[in-house]
């Protein structure tokens, strides 16, 4: 049953280049374990845990008129959770009409054990302080994820990656910048097709796959890893300060076993270097 604390909505006149301002902020009571998922065309996404039982959604955007009388701004309560979309619609249909001369933002609070789910066209998203699977998606800016306890999955089509501190399995994926997984107590995936690509273990091995196809790689893994590895790099040097009992040793091609053997440990560039490091 939707419960809600605050609730407005507002559309102010401006400029002509930017006519407009357009703002809703509700408050749901909920209890810890449910799911948020938002769904923007072009916004950034702020997502943060808290010490709470409620659900806290602030949105804004700045644009023409036009633009804001098209765009949706919901958020509701369900059975799962709660949903916020923002999204610009026409004739029925959701799509993005035009370019977008303005700014679109969405902040959430939510419980500290609450899962989720973040999808939006053209901004940055950011994630802290939860516990909980969480989907972080965006095809135009830069992901963040800190201090998160579950699973996590981020992808970007056009900026960089950073997670840190996640207690989970972390997959990371983007088109156009770098990746950097830090203090991960889980298993690792990290992939970019032009940037750098920095990994730090905390914990056991559960597999570690770090890739690109323009930059360097850097992994730091604890002295006492077990592991079987797999380094490749077309395009420059492979340097170790891991124990590896070497069986193939060549100037772009490192493969052996890290304290005896165990989960794949595979770094692979085609354009840059690759440094094992030990953590201190």
């Amino acid at each position: 049953m939707t419960r809600y604390l605050a609730f407005a909505l507002l559309l102010i006149a401006a400029s002509p280049a930017h006519a407009a301002e357009k703002r809703l902020d509700r408050t749901f009571a909920v209890s810890p374990g449910g799911k948020l998922v938002v769904d923007a065309d072009s916004a950034s996404v702020r997502v943060s845990g808290s010490d709470t039982n409620q659900v806290t959604v602030r949105m804004n955007a700045r644009g023409t008129e036009d633009d804001l009388a098209d765009t949706k701004f919901e958020a509701v309560q369900n059975a799962d959770g709660v949903t916020v979309t923002m999204r610009r619609q026409r004739n029925g249909g959701w799509f993005n009409w035009g370019p977008w001369y303005g700014e679109k933002h969405v902040e959430v609070t939510v419980p500290r054990r609450y899962g989720v789910n973040i999808r939006t066209g053209g901004g940055s998203v950011e994630l802290r302080d939860t516990t909980g699977p969480a989907t972080l998606r965006t095809s135009g800016g830069d992901v963040t994820a800190k201090n998160v306890n579950g699973n996590v999955e981020l992808r970007t089509s056009g900026g960089g990656i950073l997670a840190d501190t996640i207690r989970g399995d972390i997959d990371a994926d983007t088109s156009g910048g770098d990746v950097r997984l830090l203090q991960v107590d889980g298993k690792i995936r990290g992939n970019t097709s032009g940037g750098n690509v920095r990994c730090s273990l905390v914990g056991t091995n559960r597999g570690i796959s770090a890739t690109t196809s323009g930059g360097d790689i850097e992994l730091t893994l604890p002295r006492s890893v077990a592991g079987n590895l797999e380094v490749v790099t077309s395009g420059g040097d492979i340097s170790s300060d891991l124990p590896v009992t070497a069986t193939v040793l060549k100037d772009h091609h490192l493969r052996g076993t890290l304290n005896g053997g165990g989960p794949l440990v595979e770094a692979r560039t085609s354009g840059g270097g690759i440094k094992l490091r030990t953590a201190n």
